[in-house]
């Protein structure tokens, strides 16, 4: 009896075909993952302050430089923000708010 060695048609088709659909599943996850929302200085300073206030048990308030002059912002151990009206900042979050 002689030994084959290698692959037969149909058995390199099956393995293609099972890496093809692997490819096709693996980019339609990738297309539709939801793309992560654009983070503004002043979004990342406020949740900074946010979490400094909430682990030194004291309120923070910092001034956030903008186009039209600085605004100020005030972060509670409570986790709650009092910030200027043009941040758009919940108040009990420290998110953005829709404006």
């Amino acid at each position: 009896m002689t030994q084959r060695r290698g692959l037969t048609l149909a058995e390199l088709i099956i393995v293609l075909g099972i890496l093809g659909l692997l490819a096709g599943v693996t980019a339609l996850a990738f297309r539709s993952a939801d793309p992560l929302p654009r983070v503004t200085p002043a979004q990342a300073t406020i949740a900074a302050i946010r979490r400094a206030a909430i682990d030194s048990g004291r309120p923070i308030s910092v001034a956030i430089p903008g186009d039209s002059g600085p605004r100020a912002a005030t972060a509670f151990p409570d986790g709650s923000v009092i910030a200027d009206p043009s941040l758009h900042v919940d108040r009990w979050s420290g998110a953005r708010a829709t404006p």
